[in-house]
């Protein structure tokens, strides 16, 4: 492959080599999946900066680390260029080490630093000559996780949660001695940034077709109690005849079934059954001695906030996460009217409508109820349909506004008003015709008489 100019004004003066996940990535057969990061050997930082300065745009982002964010001319990627690191100990804790970069550092040295063998793999361009010293190529092969070194989780702990997502996305088994590290280690995950940790369970429900594989580890490992405790002591928790898994495995399972692409019903699906370890209960009636759990939705609702927030996901995602567990306890019937599939719509919200149907698909796959997806299709044609018929399910939907209310009726802001606009969203709701200003009006003129109570300001 011919070097890009770039790439060739670098070999003419140093060594080039691609690093990382794209590396790893095309070795597993999954080539295009990551960005492509680059290591330079054999030039000064102003020889490089200068060279990458007259292909493209070059920003230094972390001079400590001396990392380069570059983006060629005409092209929009943008990689990162780095020279060869090494990490010092500076103490006996955990974060108690220095990162040092030095331009004629072999790239072997590089590598070293690496966390697990499968992401210690280089090649050094032009020709593309592979760099394995620690056998990550044959690790790939027979599908193993192992670390390169014996404290490589006690450096970084967050080491343990990047590997439960190779785990997951690759299929990976952990060698061993790596696993027993990883058990050593597991407490130390208490000392992680949150924000770090958010980062790592987006890409690990975000990369893999079966997150489960990684959560589980995780699990198993004791830093899901940790990190994730709500999901955790959901584990041995027996359900009803309706579930054959524990809550723990249903979570996980309707997790799987959910889809990689839509990151808020991927947490959904996690949290969605969470607040059943509070629910449960046992109850004796007419059906005999059965267990229940009413108002799990609720319990559950309030942990996906206790969780989201905690993990400093933004606002506006934990609101629509809640919002798609509360509502997920929903009980359709064909029988329905389409005043209560309108109604329907209104209270869950247009705009979490296609997540709650994707949640509710992935909790019916999670169990083989193919009779609840047949009525899960019926039920979207039915919204659908409300949809193009551009159906009034808001007050911002009718044709009379506010501001019209107080005109007609004679009166000011207050709570006659919000009274008078719902009455008519309920009437339009029931017989869509009605929504025009004529209507309306009509509808309006005679509430008002039968309402008559004055002006009820707030």
């Amino acid at each position: 492959m011919t070097p890009a100019p770039w790439q060739a004004a670098i070999l003419a003066r140093g060594e080039l080599y691609r690093v990382g996940g794209a590396v790893r990535d095309e070795l597993i057969g999954l080539a295009g999946t990551a960005d492509t990061d680059y290591l330079v050997r054999g030039l000064r930082p102003p020889e490089l900066e200068a060279i990458l300065s007259a292909h493209g745009r070059v920003v230094l982002v972390g001079k400590a680390f001396g990392v380069y964010k570059f983006t060629p001319a005409g092209e929009r990627s943008t990689y990162d260029i780095v020279f060869p690191r090494r990490e010092v100990s500076t103490g006996v804790g955990h974060r108690d080490f220095a990162i040092q970069w030095d331009w004629n550092l072999p790239v072997e040295e590089d590598l070293r630093r690496r966390d697990f063998t499968i992401n210690a793999i280089a090649e050094r361009l032009p020709e593309y000559a592979r760099i394995d010293p620690f056998g990550g190529e044959a690790d790939l092969r027979a599908r193993v996780l192992r670390m390169l070194f014996p404290d490589a989780f006690v450096e970084d702990p967050l080491r343990m949660l990047r590997g439960a997502r190779f785990v997951a996305r690759f299929g990976l088994t952990v060698d061993p001695a790596t696993w027993e590290r990883m058990v050593d280690a597991a407490p130390l995950t208490r000392t992680l940034s949150l924000e770090r940790v958010q980062d790592e369970f987006t890409r690990l429900l975000g990369d893999s077709d079966r997150p489960s594989a990684g959560i589980d580890l995780l699990h198993r490992l004791g830093v899901l109690a940790i990190l994730l405790p709500e999901l955790a002591r959901c584990a041995g928790v027996a359900q009803n005849q309706y579930h054959p898994d524990d809550v723990y495995w249903h979570s996980l399972k309707t997790c799987d079934a959910s889809p990689r692409g839509r990151l808020v019903v991927r947490w959904a699906a996690l949290l969605h059954d969470t607040g059943k370890v509070d629910a449960r209960q046992t109850v004796h009636d007419e059906q005999g001695e059965r267990v229940v759990f009413y108002g799990h939705e609720d319990f559950s609702a309030a942990m996906t906030v206790d969780v989201l927030e905690r993990l400093r996901y933004p606002k506006n995602f934990v609101s629509a996460c809640r919002r798609i567990v509360q509502e997920h306890m929903y009980r359709y019937e064909p029988t329905w009217k389409d005043s209560t599939v309108r109604r329907f719509m209104r209270r869950v919200g247009r705009g979490y409508l296609d997540d709650l149907f994707l949640l509710r698909e992935a909790d019916c796959r999670s169990r083989d109820l193919d009779e609840e997806l047949v009525a899960l299709d019926e039920l979207r044609a039915r919204v659908a349909a409300q949809i193009a018929a551009e159906s009034t399910l808001g007050i911002e939907d009718l044709a009379l506004d506010g501001n019209d209310v107080m005109s007609i009726l004679g009166v000011g802001p207050g709570v006659r008003v919000r009274e008078a606009l719902a009455n008519l969203l309920e009437r339009v709701t029931d017989e869509p015709s009605l929504n025009t200003r004529e209507q309306l009006t009509r509808i309006l003129e005679t509430w008002g008489t039968d309402n008559n109570r004055g002006d009820n300001r707030d």
